[in-house]
């Protein structure tokens, strides 16, 4: 086990110090009328991770997709699920929802969810797509870096990955002030009732946004700050592997 944990220290250390990422300079996102995919593992990510910044893309002109990857079977009824989800993104203004229906807990075994997900990619041809940071501290959010890749290896799609934190924090390059915005996270965040009645996730989740607002320069006023990686998908990629070779 020692070895193990040593190899993966040893691995981990040479991907920060290659990638520098003490040192990254972040940059403040103004969203845009670009194109939008927002992957989330379950349902209610997607308004952790970057509720603020979705409804700041669609007040801004874009038009926003978002795909659950997994069903969420053991967070509560997946029936019940969808309809929060639903519920969660006519709040936010989301365009499209799909439902791909992996098993939850279970992303990374799935033998068909990255087709699935290359034909919407292929369909929506995104100029940027929101996903789980690959360092988060659960399976299927991680897994769904490893779905992206497949879904996207032999194509020539090409767009901007944004890594987005929920359960772990990140080392950010590219932050958005959701102050505008963050009354709509509330309010989406509200209609997962399922997921509230466990734990109160938001309150958590607005803490570290205001965090986030204390600690990169965003602004003497800004109270409320989403946090990415911001990269090129061929360089995100590129990244993943140095961090897990």
């Amino acid at each position: 086990m020692w070895t193990r944990l040593w190899r993966q220290a040893a691995s981990l250390r040479r991907w920060v110090q290659g990638a520098s990422i003490f040192n990254l300079s972040v940059s403040v996102c103004e969203p845009d009328e670009r194109k939008v995919v927002v992957l989330a593992p379950h349902m209610d990510d997607e308004v952790l991770g970057c509720g603020g910044t979705i409804a700041r893309h669609i007040a801004a002109g874009s038009e926003v997709s978002v795909v659950y990857l997994t069903d969420g079977r053991y967070g509560g009824d997946p029936a019940v699920r969808k309809i929060e989800a639903r519920r969660a993104g006519d709040i936010l203004g989301v365009g499209a929802i799909h439902f791909l229906d992996a098993e939850d807990s279970r992303l990374s075994e799935d033998r068909e969810v990255a087709a699935k997900l290359r034909v919407i990619l292929e369909r929506e041809r995104p100029d940027i797509v929101y996903v789980p940071f690959f360092l988060e501290n659960h399976a299927d959010h991680r897994a769904a870096n490893t779905v992206l890749f497949a879904a996207t290896r032999g194509t020539s799609l090409s767009f901007e990955c944004r890594g987005y934190e929920v359960w772990a924090p990140l080392f950010p390059n590219c932050v958005v002030c959701i102050d505008e915005t963050v009354h709509l996270k509330r309010q989406a965040m509200d209609c997962y009732v399922s997921q509230n009645a466990v734990r109160d996730y938001l309150h958590s989740n607005l803490g570290l946004n205001a965090y986030r607002a204390m600690s990169v320069a965003v602004g003497a006023n800004a109270r409320y700050v989403e946090a990415f990686h911001a990269l090129p998908l061929s360089d995100y990629r590129r990244l993943h592997e140095a961090a897990f070779r």
